[in-house]
């Protein structure tokens, strides 16, 4: 991007780097231009000033449409953050007023954060802010990564190990992990031990949609296995197998501690040294200043602190 020092700005229709972002986020010219209200043969346009521009030819074309080159991928991380602070000045009032704003915040969640945060989060904006909406958008850590920078949620709370220069992110609390079954078990009583944990037979949440999870990971150090009779993406339906079963499943202490309310269920430690996880609120740094996005931050962090 070297030459871009040499550009006059003045000289420039600054409406071609918001063509460029709808190019970079559809990859395809036709639904680039449904995006921005064009005409096909005017993105197109739009495109070829683009490329004389950049002096690079920024898309190439495939069977699936349009791939960015190397350059134009750079090109977006540096332009994306400053047109969306733009957009966010343009729209955004000088102040937020929770009480009477009819604002819809887009929040990306794990289904785990999802299960603890949000009755909470809904629970208590309903006294202080009733005409405010929610959009959850849920799924695993980088689809939600992807949408905050395609600035599709307003932040996302996870379990994110990765850094990045462009991401702000805030401690929530601390999760531990323990073991469930049903009162019943036959098998199970108020201890278990590493050998009768490997005996039986296991339920485990994957949001991957796969067979393996934390513990089969830290087991598979050991040169141990479990196994995994069921495999489930989600929490939601955990407890009933578990109350009907002879499974055994290692959850989050917080999900298993809510799904003994109403289950007849027994929580047990887990009979390895296995490591908690962190919580964290992740947003990206060109809302650092926006109002609105501030009080849903001190929001998210003291709803988090009661939990």
């Amino acid at each position: 991007m070297s030459n871009i020092h040499h550009i006059n700005l003045a000289g420039i229709d600054l409406n071609l780097l918001v063509v460029f972002d709808a190019l970079m986020t559809e990859q395809n010219v036709t639904r680039a231009a449904l995006r921005l209200g064009l005409s096909q043969p005017a993105t197109s346009n739009a495109l070829a000033r683009l490329r004389n521009l950049m002096e690079d030819e920024l898309f190439v074309r495939k069977t699936t449409g349009l791939s960015p080159t190397p350059k134009a991928i750079t090109l977006a991380q540096q332009l994306r953050p400053a047109l969306q602070q733009i957009q966010s000045a343009l729209l955004e009032p000088p102040y937020f007023e929770p009480a009477t704003s009819d604002r819809v915040f887009a929040i990306g969640m794990s289904d785990y954060v999802e299960f603890i945060l949000l009755p909470r989060l809904v629970e208590t904006v309903q006294v202080i802010a009733p005409n405010i909406s929610w959009q959850i958008r849920s799924g695993e850590r980088q689809k939600l990564l992807t949408l905050l920078d395609k600035g599709e949620v307003d932040l996302v709370c996870g379990i994110f190990p990765e850094k990045n220069s462009l991401h702000q992110e805030q401690f929530l609390f601390d999760e531990v992990y323990c073991c469930l079954c049903r009162q019943a078990h036959p098998r199970i009583g108020s201890s278990l031990s590493i050998e009768d944990y490997l005996a039986e037979s296991h339920l485990l949440v994957s949001i991957q949609e796969d067979r393996v999870g934390r513990v089969d990971t830290l087991l598979a150090q050991k040169n141990l296995q479990r196994h995994i009779a069921v495999s489930i993406p989600h929490f939601l339906i955990a407890p009933f197998i578990l109350a009907q079963s002879n499974l055994l499943a290692t959850l989050p202490q917080r999900v298993a501690l809510t799904f003994t309310q109403s289950q007849s269920l027994k929580l047990l430690p887990v009979p390895l040294s296995m490591e908690g996880f962190s919580v964290f609120m992740r947003w990206h740094q060109s809302t650092d200043n926006i109002p609105a996005d501030e009080w849903l931050r001190a929001l998210i962090t003291q709803v988090s602190n009661a939990i």
